[in-house]
């Protein structure tokens, strides 16, 4: 699910904390779940790339595409990290854990409710559910922002 991304470049630390400053739209993950909806809606009509820094050195970046709500899409967790040549960004490309424990969550209420119907002899019902929690699923951890996502890591390179 996730995969490990190395980028090296060769601004300082310093400059590729002011470069992602100025290129990323600021958003700040929080526990308010309809801060990111807000986000959204706010940036409704225009594609683009935002996060922040959590401190010197720890970066979260995600891709918005215009007219989409995308907010658990896959995202960027890494570190910058200081080289001889300048710095290198390492880090992950993954799911948000909401999205996991939605994933969790789903199954878990799915599950509950195959058994009863496998219990009471309702085979229909249970493939029903089967069904719906695979769908659901899918569209849960189904994603196509990881190559965005490795499009602006890789243009950070220069």
């Amino acid at each position: 699910m996730s995969r490990k991304i190395v980028t090296e470049t060769s601004l300082s630390p310093k400059k590729l904390c002011k470069r992602l400053d100025r290129e990323l739209t600021e958003y700040r993950p929080t526990l308010n779940i309809f801060s990111l909806g807000r986000f959204m809606r706010k940036h409704r009509y225009e594609s683009c790339f935002y996060g922040c820094r959590r401190d010197d050195h720890r970066v979260v970046i995600f891709h918005h595409q215009a007219k989409k709500r995308d907010g658990g899409a896959s995202g960027f967790f890494g570190v910058i990290e200081k080289t001889e040549n300048g710095s290198r960004l390492v880090g992950r490309i993954r799911k948000p854990v909401s999205a996991y424990i939605s994933a969790a969550a789903l199954t878990l209420i799915a599950w509950v409710l195959i058994l009863m119907c496998a219990g009471l002899r309702e085979y229909a019902a249970m493939g029903v559910f089967a069904g719906i929690w695979a769908v659901a699923l899918f569209l849960i951890l189904f994603d196509d922002k990881k190559k965005y996502i490795e499009a602006y890591l890789e243009s950070l390179r220069e």
